[in-house]
């Protein structure tokens, strides 16, 4: 049960971060002996755990967006959260399940771990350029003023940079915060934006691999049922309180540190990653 418990901590940390944890799960289980391509794919499976944790985390919004069903094109916060999710989640899927499809063909860690690092590139000027502006409106405030800033356009390429992480090394909420951040939006709503469109996401990607093909299924059978659920629920707790470690933090830092930060991360794990695999 311990590579179990240890890929759900994995999870549960990485998930919330600019780091790609179905990598950072995968490299893990090649370490205790499971192959790349099961590893791979219960690192997938592993995001149920998270999607459960968001949804009670974001309880207060999931409400707030299901109810909005009713008028899905009303001017109103949880219908344009509605639409946000329900646009991205397209983007995502048009471009995330092809890019599925091709990795299961081939699997390359360093490909994705070289796009992270020029994401990370991006985020580190994105950090400077914002600080630049906080100096100009140094009594800005964050406030969710930015939420009439949630257009089609936004959704769409926001959840278009999301379906990118399907590739192997790339982490979705380093690849939806970079948009978000060039658009204007400040550091705590573009992570809550990127964690919302997350959940779906999320949902999709432990589904895919056991729908899609006999990867999932057999990566499941490999590893144990037992175990997988262990993962899963450890995966829960730990996203749980990731969450409100990250989002804490964001809404007592600036938007530029929080930028700077996770452009860092963003640079030095692939940068790792690539190092350790060569």
């Amino acid at each position: 049960m311990e590579p179990a418990i240890v890929a759900g901590i994995i999870e549960g940390v990485v998930e919330w971060l600019p780091v790609s944890s179905k990598t950072m799960i995968t490299l893990y289980f090649a370490i205790v002996g499971v192959n790349v391509q099961s590893g791979y794919n219960l690192g997938l499976i592993a995001n149920f755990g998270s999607f459960f944790a968001a949804i009670y985390y974001f309880r207060k919004e999931t409400w707030g967006i299901l109810k909005s069903l009713r008028r899905p094109l009303a001017d109103e916060p949880y219908a344009r959260l509605l639409r946000f999710i329900f646009l991205g989640t397209l983007a995502t899927g048009v471009i995330g399940v092809p890019i599925y499809v091709m990795v299961q063909n081939t699997f390359s860690v360093i490909g994705g771990s070289i796009a992270m690092l020029l994401i990370g590139v991006l985020l580190l000027i994105t950090s400077f350029i914002v600080r630049g502006k906080e100096k100009l409106v140094e009594k800005a405030t964050n406030s969710s003023e930015s939420n009439k800033l949630i257009t089609t356009r936004v959704s769409l390429i926001t959840g278009a940079m999301q379906g990118l992480a399907a590739l192997p090394g790339i982490s979705r909420s380093a690849v939806t915060m970079t948009p978000l951040l060039w658009m204007g939006f400040s550091a705590e709503e573009a992570l809550r934006l990127s964690f919302l469109l997350d959940v779906v996401a999320l949902l999709g990607a432990g589904v895919v691999p056991v729908l899609i093909g006999h990867g999932g299924r057999e990566a499941i059978a490999q590893f144990g049922a037992g175990a997988t659920l262990v993962m899963l629920v450890v995966a829960a707790v730990i996203s749980f309180l990731a969450i409100r470690i990250v989002l804490d933090l964001a809404r007592r830092l600036r938007t530029s540190t929080v930028t700077l930060i996770i452009g860092i991360l963003t640079i030095v794990v692939p940068l790792w990653a690539i190092i350790g695999l060569r």
